[in-house]
C-alpha cells in the first residue's frame, strides 16, 4: 500500500523551524515537498551555526526527505515562476510575517487566482491579524507570551530551558491541520487558507494548565504537574540520576516504598492517599531521596521494575539513542546513500500496510532546482533566462 500522502505536492516557501518542520512531517507521509529557497544562500537556518559550508545539523533537522529549487519571488521572472509551480501544488505552507509574500505578488490571493483547489497555509509568529500580528516572534517569545515558560523555570529567576517546542509544536498542528484539510476535502476539493500561529499552538498544547486556572482559578508553576502526576527526580548513589511516576494506582505507591525499604510510609499519615502525597510532596522527596542514595541506579531501576512501578532513567542524547528499545524503534534511520549519508531521528509512527520510505537526505540549495522546473514544463531556454535574471 502506498503511503499516506503519496501524489499530494508541497511548496514549502518556509525558513527556520515551524514551517520546515511541518513540510518534513508531510514529507515522512508520502507527500513531494518542494523546498523553495533563496538562490545562494538558502534557508537562514542553513548558516544559523555561523558556518554555511555543506548540510549542518540545524538545519538537517527540520529539512530531510525534501527536494530544493532556489527562486528568488522578489523578481517579477522569480514571482511568475512560483505561482507557475503553484498552479500544480496541492499544499502551500510559508512562514513569513503577514503581508510579506503578498508585497512580493505571491501570496495567498495571487496563488489562489492561479490555483482556486489549493490549501495555504499560512504559518505566523502572533497570528495574521490582531495587535501584535506584525510583532517579530521566535520561540521564547512564545514560549513566555502562552503562559508554557511560566511552567519550566522560576518566574524570579527565569532561564531559557529545552529545545524549540513552541517551533515545532507549530510545525506538528501545522501538518495536522494539513492532513485534516486533505482528508476532508481531498486533493480536488475547494481550496481554502489555513492560519496558525506559534502563540496558538503553545496554548493549545497547555490544556490542562489553562483548564485548572479556567475552571479552578489555579495556576501552574513548574512543580504543579509533578506534584498531580506524582512525579519524582532521584539521584542514586553512583551520581545517575532517574525517573519514577506514580500516576494514580495506589499498587504503584506500595511498590516504590517497599523498593525503598520504607513500607511503613504506606501508612504515614502524611503520604497514605495520593492527594496526602501532593499536599507533602517535598517531604516525600526527601526521605525517599535519602533512601535511594544508598545504591546504584540500575539496582534500583531493576527493583522498581520488578515491582511493576514506572520508572527509567533520565538519559542525556546519547545514552537515549543507546537504548535498546530505543533501537528496536528503530527511530535512527538512515537518510541518503554514499557520502550525502545522514543518520538522523525518524519517524515515531508506522502502518501495517502503507510504506513510509522517505529516505531522501537534506537537499543542498538549489539540488532540484532544473529538475522540478522541468517537470511544471519549463523549457532549457526558459531556465537559462530565468538563470540569467536571477531569478533562481
Amino acid at each position: 500500500m502506498a503511503a499516506p500522502l503519496q501524489g499530494v505536492t508541497v511548496l514549502e516557501m518556509a525558513n527556520v523551524i515551524s514551517g520546515p518542520y511541518a513540510g518534513m512531517l508531510l514529507a515522512d507521509l508520502g507527500a513531494d515537498v518542494i523546498k523553495i529557497e533563496m538562490p545562494g544562500r538558502g534557508d537562514i537556518f542553513r548558516a544559523w551555526s555561523g558556518d554555511s559550508d555543506g548540510i549542518r545539523a540545524s538545519f538537517a533537522a527540520y529539512n530531510r526527505g525534501k527536494r530544493s529549487v532556489t527562486i528568488d519571488v522578489r523578481t517579477a521572472e522569480g514571482a511568475k515562476a512560483y505561482l507557475e509551480l503553484a498552479r500544480s501544488a496541492d499544499v502551500i505552507i510559508e512562514n513569513f510575517r503577514p503581508g510579506t509574500l503578498d508585497r512580493y505578488g505571491v501570496g495567498y490571493e495571487a496563488v489562489n487566482s492561479v490555483n482556486p483547489r489549493v490549501l495555504y497555509c499560512a504559518v505566523s509568529g502572533m497570528g495574521s491579524t490582531g495587535p501584535d500580528s506584525d510583532r517579530p516572534t521566535y520561540d521564547a517569545i512564545a514560549q513566555g507570551m502562552s503562559g508554557f515558560w511560566s511552567q519550566l523555570t522560576s518566574m524570579t529567576d527565569p532561564e531559557p530551558v529545552g529545545p524549540a517546542m513552541s517551533d515545532q509544536l507549530t510545525g506538528l498542528y501545522a501538518a495536522l491541520g494539513i492532513t485534516g484539510a486533505l482528508a476532508g476535502g481531498g486533493r480536488n476539493g475547494p481550496g481554502q487558507r489555513m492560519d496558525i500561529s506559534m502563540l496558538g499552538s503553545t496554548l493549545a498544547f497547555n490544556t490542562a494548565s489553562i483548564a485548572s486556572f479556567l475552571m479552578d482559578g489555579e495556576l501552574a508553576d513548574k512543580v504543579s504537574r509533578a506534584r498531580r502526576s506524582q512525579s519524582y527526580a532521584f539521584v542514586a548513589g553512583d551520581g545517575l540520576p532517574f525517573a519514577v511516576h506514580l500516576s494514580t494506582p495506589q499498587k504503584f505507591w506500595k511498590g516504590l516504598a517497599e523498593v525503598a525499604s520504607r513500607p511503613e510510609l504506606v501508612d504515614d499519615p502524611r503520604f497514605r492517599t495520593k492527594r496526602d502525597r501532593i499536599a507533602n510532596y517535598d517531604a516525600l522527596h526527601e526521605v525517599l531521596q535519602k533512601a535511594f542514595g544508598a545504591d546504584t541506579r540500575d539496582r534500583w531501576l531493576t527493583d522498581l521494575r520488578d515491582r511493576d512501578v514506572p520508572a527509567g532513567p533520565i538519559n542525556t542524547i546519547a545514552e537515549a539513542l543507546d537504548e535498546p528499545q530505543v533501537q528496536h524503534l528503530q527511530m535512527v534511520r538512515r537518510f541518503g546513500e554514499g557520502p550525502r549519508a545522514l543518520d538522523l531521528v525518524g519517524f515515531p509512527f508506522s502502518f501495517s500496510s502503507a510504506e513510509l520510505s522517505q529516505e531522501l537526505p537534506p537537499p543542498t540549495v538549489g539540488e532540484h532546482t532544473e529538475e522540478v522546473l522541468r517537470e511544471a514544463g519549463f523549457s532549457d531556454a526558459q531556465i537559462a533566462e530565468l538563470r540569467t535574471a536571477s531569478a533562481i
